[in-house]
Parts: C-alpha cells; structure tokens; sequence
C-alpha cells in the first residue's frame, strides 16, 4: 500500500482529526474523536488508526500524552481527496455579489483594493489582491507628447486598460512634428505586441543603422523599465492583516507579519501561480519560503483582457479550506464577469 493509499475508516478518522482541529485549535485525542458521533468505533480502535496515520506522517504529536494535530501531508491529502466540493453559503454569496455590483466602472486598484478589503472582512484572514501584471498585456497605443525644456512624456496604452506613463529627455533640437511622426511608426511597429515583445522588437530596431528617430526612441527605450517595473506593474493591496496574529498559533508573535508584509514584491511573490486558472491551495512547508511554513494560502486568478490578476487569502494552516476555496472561486469568478462587462469598459 502506498504512503497516500488510505481506507475509509482511515479517511473517516483523519477527516475527524482536522476538522475537530481546525474548531478547537486544540490537539484532538481519541475520545474526542469518538464523540464525533458519526464514526462507532471504539477508543481503542481510533488510537490503532491514530497511529498508523501518524507512522505516515498525516498527522503528529506535539507534545507527549497530547492529542494529534494535523501534518501538512494530512491537510494536502484532506484537500485533495476528502473535503468534498467547495461551498459558498448562501449568505455568503449575496454579499459578495453585493460588494462587486458596485464597483462597475471603478478603475483597477480600486476595485482590488475593495475586494481584498471585503474578502478580509469575509474569511477574517489577511487577504492579498495583486493587479494584473503590465508586462503579459497586450499593447493598444503609444502617445509621445513635447514638452518644453526638451522633454517629452510616453504613454502607453494596453488593451486591458490599464496605462503607464514616464517622463524622459529628448533633446531641444526634437520638434513637435518629430514627435508626431515617431508616434505613428512606434504604433506601426508595437501594436497589438505583448510589453515584452515590443521590448525586444525596440531593441532590434535601435541596431539597425537606418533606425528612424534613433535618438528619440532610444531615450524613450531608456524609461522603459521604468515604465513596466515590477512594482509598478503588479500593485500588491493587502488588507487584514490583524486577523493573522488573532490566532493562538501566532498569537503575540509579530515576526511572522513582518515575514509577509515585507515587501510588496515578496508579497506578490508569495500569491503568483503563473499559468493556474484553478484556486490554488498552497499548505505550510510547500510554500518556497523557509519561514511561511506555517500558514497556507488560498489563491485565485481573475482576467483583465490578456491580463491576470490574483486574489487570495493567507491564514494558518488550521483554515476551513472547503469554505475559503469556494469564497475565493465566487470572487475570481464575478471579478471576471466585472471586467469583462460592457459597464465596466464603458466607464472605465
């Protein structure tokens, strides 16, 4: 039998087990489990599975003469296999509909900022949105405009919406009709390319020697990255970050906030699943970082045109999984019909 090969009974005891734990937040014991009521087997029968689920390494004994508590392999078998489909109460549902039928029109960080907001307030855990990623949208226009004292400002326009903006020097000897005319070949050349490809398309053209307007476009090419830096293009909004440290696990001890919250881009990092359309539940020491092993995360993904964004939770790894998946699906979900409504392209 392999190490994730469980019987029933087994499945029945571990199920009991965490979700007795997740309540309590208390090591649960074998009479604990029998007074589930459900399962009518004897104590000495669940302290036979108790340990064999241990010896697998699905649940563990903090303290001797303790109770067991859940092993991150129990809760990735939990939600793998036995939690069952996730769930959206029916109350939860209307307020959550309720919050997002408001924000029709509203631009991106506001609204990300308001649905991490409410999705806090909802799980009671620290919720995290990050904006859409500039660099994977897909461009629709570029505007230079002349200004005085040889400078010039370069907006980009991408097909989500969304725009970049930065300022960089031209030169005095750069005219208005210059300008003009590198606005329409940068169009020619950059429409409908990806930010990186319109990168290295600027990059090949400032090799060539017949490269028209090389100065101009190479000052612009300059602010690029200024442009579309990372911390720039996906804005991190976090709210709640009270709730981590209402749990008795963290309770008094601020360093794991500090671990989370130290800066946006490790943030960002934390909650990015590259090419996942799924929610996305990440458990204790499969998180990357040494010191988030102990808290999960729940992450979903909403598009902005080409663009992705993300928005999740992150909480101890004691979390009712069943509910916060089915909270953030409902969210990734209506945030995807709100971005691709007419109301919202309209007003945007």
């Amino acid at each position: 039998m392999r190490r994730e090969d469980l019987t029933i009974r087994e499945e029945r005891i571990l199920s009991a087990i965490i979700e007795t734990y997740v309540r309590s937040a208390r090591p649960v014991s074998s009479g604990a489990v029998v007074r589930c009521g459900s399962l009518k087997l004897s104590s000495a029968t669940v302290r036979n599975v108790m340990r064999s689920l241990e010896d697998r390494g699905l649940i563990e004994q903090p303290h001797t003469s303790a109770g067991r508590i859940p092993a991150d392999h129990g809760y990735r078998y939990y939600v793998d296999r036995l939690m069952g489909p996730a769930i959206v109460s029916n109350s939860d549902r209307a307020q959550i509909r309720a919050g997002i039928s408001v924000l029709g029109g509203r631009d991106i960080a506001t609204i990300v900022t308001e649905v991490s907001r409410m999705l806090s307030e909802l799980c009671k855990q620290l919720a995290v949105g990050l904006e859409p990623a500039v660099e994977s949208g897909v461009m629709e226009r570029v505007e230079l405009v002349h200004l005085e004292e040889g400078r010039c400002l370069v907006v980009v326009g991408l097909r989500s919406g969304q725009t970049r903006s930065a300022l960089f020097k031209c030169g005095e000897s750069v005219s208005e009709s210059d300008v003009a005319a590198a606005t329409g070949l940068l169009n020619d050349w950059l429409d409908g390319l990806s930010i990186g490809e319109a990168s290295q398309l600027l990059k090949r053209k400032l090799k060539e020697k017949d490269c028209p307007f090389r100065d101009l476009i190479w000052s612009m090419h300059g602010r690029w990255d200024r442009i579309f830096h990372l911390h720039d293009s996906e804005r991190v909004h976090y709210e709640g970050a009270r709730y981590i440290l209402r749990n008795p696990e963290f309770a008094g001890d601020a360093s794991l906030l500090g671990e989370i919250l130290d800066s946006e881009e490790a943030l960002a990092d934390l909650v990015r699943k590259p090419g996942s359309r799924e929610v996305v539940v990440t458990i204790g020491h499969e998180n990357h970082r040494r010191k988030m092993a102990g808290v999960s995360l729940v992450v979903g993904s909403y598009r902005v045109g080409e663009t992705v964004g993300r928005i999740g939770v992150i909480g101890p790894t004691r979390m009712q999984y069943r509910r916060l998946v089915g909270v953030v699906d409902q969210f990734s979900r209506l945030l995807d019909d709100l971005f691709s409504s007419s109301h919202w392209q309209e007003g945007r």
